[in-house]
């Protein structure tokens, strides 16, 4: 009797367990697979500031590929590109609020499309390979035109803040995203609409990626990248404001990893004073019991934090796989 009762008390949390499931795959109507998207349901989206001389032969560009919805996004430019722009017969608006992040948010209120392609007026995003991305449309909330071709085009700077920013973003949001601040991608309308973006400036793709990352729906691929007609934006400035909002969007999506990651950083000084303790005792014959204390508990504090760092990352990790899957069984896949 006794034994019964205890398999008839385990099969309860079970039971529950698979209704929560059920319940959860029911939450969401299951999505219809569709065709590939069209040029015809993108907008491509230009934030401009003083793109006089490269935006006449982007906006010409877009449309040899059969992207006829074009806004230009003019950041009050002193040079007339809203001039050219309207010569040229697409929609210019002038935007609402600071930097690149007030065009885009300026742009999604306009935007009656389900997608937007934002790219830069500069001539060094080939409309050509706009098509690259809308082959995924479908399946990704943003696709990112990851810049494989032409990188010498980038300014050595660049590459290196680039390189730094988005193997960070790699390791807090676990996606396999090597171009994070690239300035062309295609994303879908709506969600821009509801991220309640926060950024002012060039952070805005940094921000747009981390909000979309958690949900596992972003994508990149592969872009040849020119070389850039007219003055070059992108302050150093910029870079270190790009940083903070990678470290407030991972303070928000797994600060354990993001705090434990950085504590564990205290390893060299660690070492540091643990290496200067040695040499003062083999070579100046003094032993400084107080710094050798000090630097082996040092030491070991940022082992336990490298620690929960790595258990921190395999629980994300795990956290995304069920999702994926559980996403897949929703929709049908």
């Amino acid at each position: 009797m006794t034994t019964e009762v205890a398999t008839e008390a385990d099969e309860v949390p079970r039971q529950r367990s698979l209704q929560d499931i059920e319940a959860f795959l029911e939450e969401t109507p299951r999505e219809v697979s569709t065709p590939r998207p069209s040029a015809s349901m993108v907008t491509a989206v230009i934030p401009t500031l003083n793109e006089k001389e490269a935006i006449g032969t982007v906006i010409d560009e877009l449309r040899e590929e059969g992207f006829n919805n074009i806004v230009v996004v003019d950041g009050y430019s002193k040079d007339g590109t809203s001039d050219v722009a309207q010569t040229k017969g697409v929609t210019v608006l002038h935007q609402v609020g600071p930097g690149k992040a007030g065009a885009l948010s300026t742009a999604a209120r306009y935007v009656d499309t389900p997608y937007m392609l934002v790219m830069d007026g500069d001539g060094t995003y080939p409309p050509a390979d706009a098509h690259r991305l809308l082959n995924h449309a479908d399946h990704y909330e943003e696709v990112i035109g990851a810049r494989v071709n032409g990188r010498t085009n980038i300014p050595r700077v660049n590459r290196i803040g680039n390189w730094l920013i988005s193997t960070v973003f790699r390791l807090i949001f676990d996606v396999p995203i090597t171009d994070v601040l690239s300035g062309m991608y295609l994303v879908r309308t709506a969600r821009v609409r509801n991220l309640n973006i926060t950024s002012t400036s060039f952070d805005i793709e940094v921000e747009i990626a981390s909000k979309i990352a958690s949900t596992r729906r972003i994508a990149e691929v592969p872009i040849n990248y020119r070389e850039r007609i007219g003055e070059q934006k992108l302050r150093r400035s910029d870079g270190m404001r790009i940083l903070s909002t990678l470290f407030w969007m991972g303070y928000y999506n797994n600060p354990i990893l993001l705090f434990g990651s950085l504590l564990s950083l205290s390893a060299i000084p660690a070492t540091g004073i643990l290496v200067y303790t040695l040499y003062a005792s083999t070579y100046l014959h003094v032993w400084h019991s107080a710094y050798a204390l000090f630097g082996g508990m040092l030491l070991l504090f940022s082992g336990e934090s490298a620690v929960i760092s790595l258990w921190s990352l395999a629980a994300k990790r795990s956290e995304n796989r069920i999702l994926t899957e559980l996403r897949s069984i929703r929709e049908g896949t």
